[in-house]
């Protein structure tokens, strides 16, 4: 959404910085705050007045606050509540994304999501959500596909049509990248549907604001678009500015001033000024007017300067600059905003200063972007018009060349207005009168569209007044006309109602005498069936089941017969040889054939007893199967050539030996794949345990799956075997910018432990 909200950056700072109940600390009072609650046990009660303490530090000196946030995240971890480690995992992801410190972020919304899968599911929506919104600003489209699949799974799963909304919108909003517009206005149609109807408006609006700022193009139609969001804007669920503690669900920040900034913007963009200066109005009354000493003050008074320039209202216009350079501070020179300067070289060229007016046009080009501004116009054109007047005019086509492809494409808008009136006034001033005579008729073609476009929306609202009077005249007349009409028909329908009914509940009891008899005799049909599917799906596990189990049982043979009879008679050998060895003398060498026979006998032992572990791993027998996972891990890790992070979810509870073996087979020989085939240098393996199905995620940045690749190995063949016999699914990709990925899901959990569960 981040690229799609530009235009939002400033107006979303000055939002943040209107928040209630904050207080202002110095490094030294917020530190003494936090060693007085250091000494205090945690409760509701501090850990809200914890988290207000980060937040409003955080307004003044954000690097302490996340020290302290590090500091509090360890102590409240060992309280064990799950709810409170969500409430700063989440915002302190969220405060890094901010910051577009993606990797830390990304470390922080892994920890949220494995924390949130044992607090709730919407905690756990809410990570994955966050996390989609994560890689979308990223730009990594495999992740960002990839945890789409999983929230809107989960989501749905979990009935929470919300997320489901929300993730909606994020694929459509990805769409843009795609340059896929069809696929975008299914996916926000799908978005909208799931979020109407929904008590909390927050994914509605989203969405709706959402479609209009991206899928539409038309400024008349996105006009329309937000000025039919404004309604929805009342709602109370929307208006809301949350503190730190309650920041863990996605919300839309202070919609209502975003929809009004959105609609000054493409009213001034339309040449519309005087509804453009009411919505600036209104917005500047939402956010400044209340509290006029907030830092982002200078940057909107300035803007409201620019407006009242437009509406030709010089002397609010000069009072605004004034204010606006004395909230900055300093030297002129030093005003950090462009806006400033755009305001300031306006009201010089109005007073005749054109050359102080180039000046200031010049300096707002060296001040950073404007598309945060009310004003959608380029600073370049302003100073493209200071130069012509000055009379520099080949610098100033050299301002105008650059814009000539963006206004192709905005061209009956103000840009494109303002555009051609100033290259036709520089045509007429070099006398190339050709040119003039052209781009003045584009110019006067493209404002007399604006301004029937601006006269036509004021018949427009006179006329929906006029309707709406009309209506209201004519509904009264029919009310009284219906309710005469009422009783004298009310008496017909009872009569004819009720000989009626009497027809279709007889033909109806009949109906559903013959539907009932056909009803049990295609269901009798349909147990039969299903009893004869059942049987030879029995069948078939159980043939599967034998065929596993006495693989199992033949490596245990062998495992038993390398562990008991082979090592053993092995130990003795060495035992002989090493006594043979110390026998020789001190001052004679050792014959070379028994110390290498000694060395020989040393590795097959060792072998022998790797190859007895493999065949049986009673790791999981004795430390559990996450301590086998980690282990498998390490194990590779120690190579150093392929370097592998295990993360395991779940399996706190009992599970069958079979069960386990069989998921640490799976996992061993997907390992294997990696160091012997992937040619990888990392790789991720996952293993989660729901409630009734358990899922494998094992990604790497290998070669990938070659071109040429026909049907699965061996390996392969084997795991998509036990994974069918658990009535799970199996999907191996090539990713996009290399590597494997692998996905096994919905491996069905024992009968016994779903039954516990």
């Amino acid at each position: 959404m981040k690229s799609c909200l530009l235009s939002l950056v400033f107006l979303l700072v000055f939002v943040q910085n209107t928040t209630a109940q904050s207080h202002t600390y110095t490094d030294e009072e917020g530190k003494a705050a936090w060693t007085k609650f250091q000494r205090q046990s945690i409760t509701e009660t501090t850990f809200r007045q914890v988290c207000d303490l980060i937040q409003d530090i955080g307004q003044t000196n954000l690097g302490l606050a996340y020290i302290l946030l590090a500091q509090y995240v360890e102590k409240v971890r060992k309280t064990g509540n799950r709810q409170w480690v969500h409430v700063l995992f989440i915002n302190w992801g969220k405060g890094y994304e901010s910051l577009n410190q993606y990797p830390k972020a990304d470390s922080l919304f892994r920890l949220a999501r494995q924390n949130a899968w044992q607090t709730s599911p919407k905690a756990y929506c809410d990570a994955l959500t966050y996390t989609v919104q994560l890689y979308f600003d990223w730009d990594k489209p495999d992740s960002l596909r990839r945890y789409l699949a999983i929230g809107e799974q989960i989501a749905r799963r979990a009935h929470d049509r919300e997320t489901l909304s929300f993730l909606r919108t994020y694929r459509a909003t990805s769409r843009i990248r795609a340059g896929q517009p069809d696929s975008m206005r299914a996916d926000f149609n799908e978005a909208i549907r799931l979020a109407t109807g929904l008590p909390n408006k927050n994914a509605l609006f989203m969405a709706r604001y959402s479609w209009a700022a991206t899928y539409l193009t038309n400024p008349q139609q996105q006009v329309m678009a937000f000025d039919s969001l404004l309604e929805l804007t009342n709602d109370s669920s929307l208006v809301r500015n949350p503190r730190f503690y309650e920041r863990t669900t996605v919300y839309f920040r202070s919609p209502r001033p975003t929809v009004l900034f959105k609609l000054a913007q493409l009213n001034l963009l339309l040449t519309d000024y005087d509804n453009a200066g009411k919505f600036a109005d209104m917005v500047y009354d939402a956010l400044v007017r209340p509290n006029p000493k907030i830092p982002s003050a200078p940057y909107f008074n300035a803007e409201m300067a620019i407006i009242r320039m437009y509406q030709n209202q010089i002397s609010q216009a000069r009072s605004y600059v004034d204010s606006s350079r004395q909230q900055f501070g300093g030297s002129e020179t030093n005003i950090p905003y462009s806006g400033y300067f755009l305001a300031a070289g306006l009201l010089a060229e109005h007073d005749g200063q054109l050359a102080r007016a180039a000046n200031y046009y010049q300096q707002s080009l060296t001040k950073g972007v404007t598309s945060a501004s009310f004003s959608p116009i380029p600073p370049e054109l302003y100073y493209a018009r200071a130069l012509i007047r000055t009379g520099n005019y080949d610098k100033a086509r050299q301002m105008l060349l650059p814009l000539a492809t963006s206004v192709s494409t905005n061209q009956y808008s103000a840009t494109g207005l303002y555009y051609y009136q100033l290259l036709a006034e520089l045509e007429k001033a070099q006398r190339d009168y050709r040119s003039y005579g052209e781009i003045v008729g584009v110019y006067y073609a493209i404002r007399d569209s604006l301004t029937n476009l601006n006269q036509y929306r004021a018949v427009q609202q006179i006329l929906a007044r006029v309707r709406i009077r009309d209506k209201e005249q004519q509904i009264s007349r029919l009310n009284a006309e219906n309710a005469t009409r009422t009783a004298q028909f009310r008496r017909e329908r009872l009569f004819y109602g009720i000989i009626i009914a009497l027809a279709l509940l007889a033909i109806g009891l009949l109906m559903l005498y013959v539907r009932n008899r056909q009803v049990r005799a295609r269901q009798r049909e349909a147990l039969q069936q299903s009893q004869l599917e059942q049987l030879e799906k029995q069948r078939q596990i159980d043939l599967m089941q034998g065929v596993m189990q006495a693989e199992e049982n033949e490596r245990l043979s062998i495992a038993d017969q390398l562990h008991n009879e082979v090592n053993p008679m092995l130990a003795v050998v060495l035992l002989n040889v090493s006594s043979a060895l110390e026998t020789i003398p001190a001052n004679e060498s050792p014959n070379p054939k028994l110390r290498k026979a000694q060395d020989v006998l040393t590795s097959v032992s060792s072998t022998v007893r790797g190859i007895s572990h493999r065949l049986t791993p009673q790791l999981i027998e004795q430390q559990g199967f996450k301590r086998a996972v980690e282990e498998l891990a390490e194990s590779v890790n120690l190579s150093k050539k392929v370097s592998i992070q295990a993360i395991v979810i779940g399996f706190e509870t009992a599970l069958p030996l079979p069960f386990l073996s069989d998921l640490y087979r799976i996992l061993q020989e997907l390992v294997h794949n990696v160091i012997r085939h992937a040619q990888a240098t990392q790789a991720t393996v996952e293993v989660i345990e729901h409630d009734h199905y358990v899922t494998i995620v094992v990604e790497d940045n290998g070669v990938g799956i070659p071109d040429d690749a026909v049907g699965d190995g061996q390996g392969l063949q084997t795991i998509r075997a036990k994974v069918a016999l658990r009535h799970g699914q199996m999907d191996v990709q090539r990713k996009a910018d290399g590597g494997t990925l692998i996905v096994i899901d919905n491996l069905e959990l024992p009968p016994s432990t779903k039954e516990v569960a």
